[in-house]
């Protein structure tokens, strides 16, 4: 398959504030042969209450432009454009993520879309608003145009905006529309802008199909055709509520949204790329957790043989 090329994922952690730490992981990175890096925004600590810290920015960005790599961006995860009152900054930061993505060079900038129940508000269900499909309409077109000027602004910045399937919860399982994939689809066709796609991520994908009872091949080519950005990891299938964090407590019962390399879990990998086109024009990024940076070298291999073993199943049919 032709791509725009493999990375792996940094967090936002002290690694990504520092620069010198920062330098030393891409320089790793590169080493490694992977062509791409994203970037979590929220770790630069470029934006403040909406605003760009111009003079920090420019310290990231001659650092990211003194390497051999490509960029995509991951907007802060705490922006919510379906927040309850005023969203003024919400708009702001996520514009002026925008902004920053195109400052560092960066082709993509993932999106967690909007949320009727902010993650934080998950362990007090007295503060949850009752939506009527009238209510959660209302905010689906607001997004659609936020999203349509922030396309806009992309395309003039030549940085897509790809909105991502998101994880589901035991504990508030519609928190969000986009947990189901086919509802996110239906979003990014209203939406209807040539910068504006999706990002499969195929750890929420498998969560979703196994919590839901979804058909994981329907839900997949249902979104394959609005698809330029791919997150790669791995888990068990098996949803958990939003308090369950430790990944080390977590792991010997499978539980959870767990990010671990590609081939650790059961997602049937070979029946997912399988549905990939042979030209696929974005990148390919291994979203595996810190833990697991000690397999960042074998992550490439772990892709070809889920590949080969999709190309021999089809031979074999």
């Amino acid at each position: 398959m032709n791509t725009r090329g493999m990375g792996v994922s940094l967090p936002p952690n002290d690694t990504m504030g520092n620069l010198e730490k920062l330098k030393n992981k891409l320089i790793k990175i590169e080493e490694l042969g992977f062509e791409a890096v994203e970037l979590s925004l929220h770790g630069m600590d470029v934006i403040r209450n909406g605003v760009i810290d111009h003079q920090r920015l420019e310290k990231y960005r001659s650092l990211l432009s003194s390497f051999n790599l490509r960029y995509t961006t991951h907007a802060p995860y705490s922006i919510n454009l379906f927040r309850q009152g005023d969203t003024s900054i919400e708009q702001a930061s996520l514009t002026a993520s925008l902004e920053v993505s195109g400052a560092v060079g960066a082709e993509t900038m993932v999106y967690h879309v909007g949320r009727y129940i902010g993650e934080e508000e998950f362990l007090y269900p007295h503060t949850w608003l009752d939506y009527t499909q009238e209510n959660k309409q209302e905010l689906l077109v607001e997004e659609q145009s936020i999203m349509r000027k922030l396309g806009q602004l992309g395309q003039q910045l030549n940085v897509r905006i790809a909105l991502e399937n998101m994880r589901p919860y035991l504990d508030c399982p519609y928190y969000c529309y986009a947990v189901i994939p086919g509802s996110l689809v239906e979003q990014v066709e209203a939406i209807n802008h040539p910068f504006i796609g999706i990002t499969l991520d195929i750890g929420h994908l498998y969560l979703s199909h196994k919590m839901f009872g979804l058909d994981l091949i329907t839900e997949l080519r249902r979104m394959m055709p609005h698809v330029i950005h791919l997150h790669m990891h791995d888990n068990y299938g098996k949803a958990c509520f939003s308090s369950e964090k430790n990944q080390y407590e977590l792991a010997p019962i499978g539980r959870g949204d767990m990010h671990m390399p590609i081939g650790d879990g059961e997602i049937p990998l070979g029946d997912i790329f399988k549905e990939l086109p042979a030209e696929f024009n974005g990148y390919l990024i291994h979203e595996v957790r810190e833990r697991y940076e000690s397999e960042w070298s074998g992550l490439r291999l772990r892709y070809e043989r889920a590949i080969q073993q999709e190309q021999n199943m089809h031979w074999r049919g």
